[in-house]
């Protein structure tokens, strides 16, 4: 079926590289190989208007692989068709309501980043739209409860992409709650709970965005200019907590990596901590060392220990796994990092960093103090680089509150490095709410920012690693 005659199935919350080049390509591959019929409609989650790239190539675009599967060189391009609507609440609100009337409509996706998935206690349900991603869901779920009448042949799957503990069950709290608030509406409520189904998920694919060669090839070999081409790395993994439902997302049907389990939380432990551990360490670190892509950490002289060392010491001991688990998944990713055929640029890793590291590295903090009873040491320093970055480069991507708070600390992280640190692990702004207690971790950040501020990044990190004091 053509994709302009195909029904909506999928209301998809965000636009971005990543979705674009796992999910979508995933709903390509379930039209092609598995008979699904439906198509995906884009939700735009801030504020300004989608890019003007979505009309011009009539919402096409081209996914390319790269990398080494099976000791296999891969090195795929596909042309996507999954996308054949698109809403902008902040420019039409009540046609993004009307979206939610579709009766043909199964499955809500989003990936908002980690701070998407946010109770905004200011939300309000007059807003045109709320301010939030969960407010935002809260409005369209509401408006299909009024549209179809609250039935279970009405109810949604809600798959959230968010990288965050407990996504899906987070995500329906916060609904509830605005649900409450706002409404006071029973049935509405008991239809939330009992008839839409929301998944905790896991996610893994490392997808590096726009690539201008891969551009310039496809121009070049077919007359296409494709400003939304994207690039991804071979590996994939999407694993859902839940009771399978193949009949509305028939994903093993079409041969995909998909796992619908019980129990996410192995998968989200070493993808979380590893991978996108790893991917924030580095972020932090080589942008301030003049290191542009996640591979060219790799060949970094000073880099590539660090991060070895940070696995090793750090987060693989904290992980509630056998230890043998985490190494080697450990290796994978270093393979997955110094993979050849794809560059993934620092500078988009570190788009709204704070949230990240809150998610990604902080809980390894938690665990590993718990088990030894020390700081550990590199994630300490990678904590005071990002608040080295936080308060020295201008432009940066964050929550409105997280940017105030740093930029009030910059005179002060030049007078006073070491209190400065300090103010920024105290400060709600930043983290929402009091970061766990560490022994002595407020201590190596400090420490570890000082010597940033006075030596540098790369004699700070070598001083971190045990080289010069």
């Amino acid at each position: 079926m053509d994709i302009k005659q195909a029904p909506v199935r999928i209301l998809q919350f965000g636009e971005g590289n990543f979705l674009r080049t796992f999910i979508d390509w995933m709903v390509h591959r379930m039209r092609q190989d598995a008979g699904y019929d439906g198509a995906v409609a884009l939700v735009k989650t801030i504020p300004g208007p989608f890019s003007p790239d979505f009309e011009r190539q009539g919402n096409a675009y081209h996914v390319v692989i790269r990398g080494r599967a099976e000791g296999q060189v891969v090195n795929e391009r596909t042309r996507i068709e999954v996308i054949s609507a698109r809403f902008n609440p902040y420019e039409d609100f009540d046609g993004y309501l009307q979206a939610a009337a579709n009766p043909e409509l199964r499955v809500i996706i989003s990936n908002t980043t980690e701070a998407g998935i946010a109770m905004v206690v200011t939300d309000q349900p007059e807003d045109r739209p709320a301010s939030s991603y969960p407010g935002k869901l809260t409005q369209l779920l509401r408006a299909r409860y009024l549209a179809l009448g609250g039935t279970r042949a009405s109810a949604l799957l809600v798959m959230p992409c968010e990288l965050i503990e407990k996504n899906g069950q987070t995500l329906r709290q916060f609904v509830l709650g605005h649900a409450r608030r706002w409404y006071d509406d029973l049935g509405f409520e008991r239809w939330i709970v009992e008839d839409c189904t929301f998944v905790d998920t896991l996610v893994d694919r490392i997808v590096s965005g726009h690539d201008p060669e891969a551009r310039a090839q496809l121009r070049a070999e077919t007359g296409c200019d494709d400003a939304l081409l994207s690039v991804g790395e071979p590996y994939y993994l999407l694993a859902i907590q839940g009771a399978e439902r193949e009949d509305l997302l028939p994903l093993r049907k079409a041969g995909l990596n998909a796992v619908w389990t019980g129990d996410i939380t192995p998968h989200r432990l070493l993808k979380v901590r590893i991978l996108n551990g790893g991917h924030t360490f580095l972020a932090m670190v080589g942008t301030a060392l003049g290191v542009g892509t996640v591979r060219a950490c790799l060949a970094h002289p000073a880099l590539r220990p660090a991060l070895e060392r940070l696995y090793a010491d750090e987060i693989i001991p904290a992980l509630p796994l056998p230890a043998d688990q985490g190494a080697a998944y450990a290796r994978t990713i270093l393979d997955r990092f110094d993979n050849p055929f794809m560059e993934h640029h620092l500078e988009s890793i570190a788009l709204n960093s704070v949230s990240k590291w809150r998610a990604r590295l902080l809980p390894s903090a938690v665990d590993g103090a718990a088990r030894t009873g020390r700081a550990p040491r590199l994630i300490a320093f990678g904590l005071a680089a990002l608040i080295q970055r936080y308060t020295t480069v201008a432009g940066l991507q964050d929550e409105a509150p997280v940017l105030a708070a740093f930029a009030g600390l910059k005179d002060a992280a030049a007078a006073d490095p070491a209190s400065a640190a300090r103010l920024a692990l105290a400060d709600a702004r930043i983290w929402g709410e009091p970061l766990p207690a560490i022994p002595g971790f407020d201590s190596a950040v400090a420490g570890a920012f000082l010597d940033i501020r006075t030596l540098g990044m790369a004699a700070a990190l070598e001083r971190a690693m045990g080289g010069k004091p």
